[in-house]
């Protein structure tokens, strides 16, 4: 054990170094365990050293981790503490919504979001809060409503799906999509009954939105047409 760490994780599959021995065995075992980690180098027959060998490794890897997490804390602390967050993490208890709380966002990030062939690669949960990070910048400037709104919306995807409706674009310039969706006063989370008699999903109101302004446009155009005639 280190200096400084009191505490070990014991695993329920040991049970198996367990299991099939007698009870004197087993206490010899576990009075063995607790003589390792308290360092006092303990000496036991050739049964229990072979039963604590699968143990001793996994206490060793532990004491690493934890070795490791020490040094970055101790760094951090060097340089003023751990860094602070800018953005709430997502909600337990809603996995497709954020919270944005940040009121003084740093400057300087990226306005863009790459779609690239590794996208798979990375856990859906993790790219959307890589998303969250990107909108932060767009605070002094935009509602906090209506970037989770925006979140929301483009980090949709299906059960199956590999990808977000962000990363199934071509391009993506968030800097872009903000403006054109702050101009068109688009907000998919807002489904009244009568907005939305027929309950659609925020998807299928975008889908009829754009339907309508297409319609309108069409009709717009052809107006001219029979007006010039």
């Amino acid at each position: 054990m280190a200096i400084g760490k009191k505490k070990v994780i014991v695993y329920t599959d040991w049970i198996n170094q367990f299991k099939d021995l007698t009870d004197e065995e087993a206490g010899k075992l576990i009075k063995h365990f607790f003589e390792y980690v308290n360092d006092l180098n303990p000496s036991s027959d050739r049964l229990i050293e072979l039963l604590f060998n699968p143990i001793k490794a996994t206490l060793k890897r532990d004491l690493e981790a934890w070795e490791s997490k020490q040094q970055t804390n101790k760094n951090n602390g060097l340089k003023g503490g751990r860094p602070r967050k800018e953005i709430t993490e997502i909600n337990p208890n809603n996995p497709n919504g954020i919270l944005i709380t940040q009121n003084n966002p740093q400057k300087g990030v990226s306005d863009s979001v790459s779609v690239n062939v590794n996208v798979i690669k990375e856990v859906l949960s993790v790219r959307k809060v890589n998303f969250s990070e990107s909108l932060k910048p767009f605070l002094e400037k935009y509602s906090k409503d209506m970037l989770n709104d925006f979140y929301l919306y483009w980090t949709e995807h299906g059960e199956k799906d590999r990808k977000m409706k962000f990363e199934k674009q071509k391009s993506f310039g968030i800097s872009q999509r903000l403006a054109t969706w702050n101009r068109n006063n688009f907000k998919p989370i807002q489904q009244s009954k009568i907005d939305n008699p027929y309950n659609l999903s925020p998807a299928q109101l975008e889908s009829n939105r754009i339907a309508k302004l297409q319609l309108d446009e069409a009709i717009r155009l052809k107006k001219l047409g029979n007006d010039s005639k």
